[in-house]
């Protein structure tokens, strides 16, 4: 394809600016009037977002909740963690290459290893083992958060003595973006680059761990029936995935890495990243759900009071702890679920108090015939630096841009044929059918040579649209516009239109101008999709539905779109090629090509909306690649 969003492409800046405009200052006044305010535009999303999150229901008995779960359990690996994944990833068996051992004089060693997390991406990973070991004795797999210097922090280094010197082996795991894997491929949201080849991203880091309990029980000490997970941040994150979803994990200490998503809308800044954000996690369970998972497993819970990061204590008991102790309570082991609230320092941490926490849950569950202090026992002068820990690791390890890149021409290399591209994209962007209806809709208000009518339209779902149809003088033609900056910032431009005789129909779809929420441009999105809906379907459904609305309100058959930026480029695209009433597709400052997604500088936290899961499959497919590589006419038309 020469352009992937260039169906008829308008490539002379002349075109754009160099005409004369109508009315240009009168006409930017109009359009700065607003059609849905800040408060309207979060306020709706928040909704649309709430009403879509699973509730948690109790079954009658145990064994229907106990059978609920299980089957919660398949459908989120199946259809998201493993979703689209090569067999061979799922499949491999683990491959372990030691490095060295460091022999301390406390009492321990520590052994270094890399793992082979899926084929050619390896992880570097730390191994406590006590020096006098006798029989069977739990594994404690110990997960990083977000910090730079990664497993070498100092808290989680005394955190894995502790549990060695209390006769445990302790595994710390390098996490994916930190300490030795930190680098911009291995940024998380880099992972919808995956995603958009159809691959699931979410698998990288679940794979990561998984194979690091492969590890854990190959170990000759090691107590299957004793493996437990604990990490801080996006540890504890990482520990309520595997533990809830591997049931060879048989007790977890997440600590502030999650809670249910009602609070996540809530309170932004608990929202995540797109690991903790995955397609569709939310249409099979919300996070408390996933708590409910470790029935009749031990869990212990732990929140800061004072956290200047996320999941703020007084903000997850109510939603993500309480409505999980009648699971428990159903399974008769009430005692095996704990909550604990940090205040000392109460701020994002695991430090003193919550790993003390965790030796105490630890001792109780793991050792119930002992009686050994839950106190920490002081090893401030064997924590090591972090170069004493580094594990060498293979000069081209994958990441997430080399596993994107193989992906897409794994794509390439298939013939694959759609029977109907059009019904294909409808069910790759899980297309909504909207009836529109207007609670505004003015009449014609004189600007300059023009007429202005303002609208607002609302879909079936409630979300508001705001639309403005600029009109000369017996116009000749229609064009439907849409642009990232919104209509309010695009004045010049549909002037422009305006003087060549064009109807001009310009529409603010969710996300964008002023239909778009407060903070980062991705986190709506994002959270759509663990919803279950696809940010690029709802988008697309607003614009066939709202042209169709108009164009039968005005008479009209048919209308022309323009779209400026990469975001609406793609939307322009697919909203042309499931509306019978889109004609000519005109795109400006578009992507050059489709593979530009995979460009090590393209970014999802720009153009969340055209990460949609398997987007490049479809676009790539041979009749589409066809029909996109020379102008057309009617996108649909050719698709059919």
């Amino acid at each position: 394809m020469n352009r992937l969003l260039s169906v008829i492409l308008v490539s002379c800046q002349t075109l754009l600016f160099s005409s004369p405009t109508i009315a240009q200052d009168s006409l930017e006044a109009a359009l700065a009037e607003t059609l849905i305010t800040q408060e309207q535009a979060d306020s709706q999303i928040t909704k649309y977002l709430i009403s879509r999150i699973k509730p948690l229901e109790l079954g009658a008995s145990y064994d229907d909740s106990s059978s609920t779960a299980d089957q919660i359990r398949q459908d989120i690996l199946e259809n998201v963690v493993f979703r689209g994944v090569p067999a061979e990833w799922r499949n491999l068996l683990v491959q372990v290459e030691g490095d060295s051992t460091i022999k301390t004089e406390h009492g321990y060693s520590i052994r270094k290893i890399r793992y082979e997390a899926l084929p050619g991406l390896w992880i570097p990973a730390l191994i406590y083992t006590p020096y006098q070991l006798q029989g069977k004795v739990p594994v404690v797999i110990n997960v990083n958060g977000h910090e730079r210097i990664g497993k070498s922090v100092e808290y989680k280094q005394k955190r894995c003595i502790n549990q060695a010197k209390r006769g445990m082996i302790a595994i710390n795991l390098e996490w994916i973006g930190m300490g030795q894997l930190n680098s911009p491929a291995f940024s998380h949201n880099e992972l919808a680059k995956l995603d958009v080849c159809g691959v699931s991203g979410l698998a990288v880091f679940y794979l990561s761990m998984s194979k690091a309990i492969d590890i854990a029980i190959s170990l000759e000490h090691a107590d299957p029936d004793r493996i437990a997970v604990t990490g801080l941040s996006g540890g504890g994150w990482q520990t309520i995935i595997i533990s809830s979803l591997d049931t060879r994990v048989k007790l977890a200490v997440p600590v502030a890495g999650h809670s249910a998503l009602g609070q996540r809308i809530a309170n932004r800044s608990s929202i995540g990243d797109l690991e903790q954000n995955p397609n569709d996690l939310g249409a099979f369970a919300d996070y408390v759900h996933l708590n409910t998972l470790m029935v009749p497993r031990p869990l212990l819970l732990i929140y800061n009071t004072k956290d200047n990061c996320c999941f703020v204590a007084s903000t997850v008991k109510a939603n993500t702890y309480e409505p999980v102790i009648p699971f428990y309570a159903q399974a008769n082991v009430p005692e095996r679920l704990h909550y604990h609230e940090n205040s000392d320092p109460g701020d994002h941490n695991y430090q003193l108090d919550n790993r003390q926490q965790l030796y105490a849950f630890l001792e109780t569950h793991f050792f119930p015939e002992r009686n050994l202090s839950a106190k920490e026992i002081d090893c401030d002068a064997e924590i090591l630096a972090n170069e004493d820990l580094i594990v060498p690791l293979p000069n081209a390890n994958e990441t997430f841009h080399t596993l994107a890149t193989n992906a897409a021409k794994s794509i390439e290399s298939r013939s694959s044929q759609y029977n109907s591209p059009v019904n294909a994209l409808a069910k790759l962007l899980r297309l909504p059918k909207y009836t529109m209806s207007a609670d505004l809709f003015t009449g014609a208000k004189k600007v300059g040579e023009l007429s202005v009518r303002r609208l607002r339209l609302l879909s079936d779902d409630g979300l508001i649209l705001p639309c403005v149809i600029v009109e000369p003088k017996d116009p000749t033609n229609t064009v439907t516009f849409i642009s990232d900056k919104g209509f309010m910032g695009e004045h010049e431009r549909i002037s422009k239109l305006a003087s060549l005789g064009n109807r001009v129909i310009a529409i603010d779809p969710v996300f964008i101008g002023q239909s778009r929420h407060t903070g980062s441009l991705y986190s709506m999105p994002m959270l759509a999709a663990t919803l279950g809906q696809r940010p690029l379907g709802i988008q697309t459904a607003q614009v066939t539905s709202a042209v169709e609305f108009i164009l039968r309100t005005l008479v009209l058959e048919h209308t022309d779109l323009e779209s400026h930026g990469p975001r609406s480029g793609v939307l322009a695209l697919t909203a042309a090629t499931t509306s019978e009433h889109i004609v000519e597709v005109s795109t400006i400052g578009a992507l050059s090509s489709v593979d530009e997604l995979l460009s090590p500088t393209a970014s999802y936290s720009k153009t969340p909306e055209a990460y949609c899961f398997g987007l490049l499959r479809w676009f790539k497919s041979p009749q589409v690649s066809e029909v996109l590589s020379r102008p057309v006419v009617n996108l649909k038309k050719h698709l059919q």
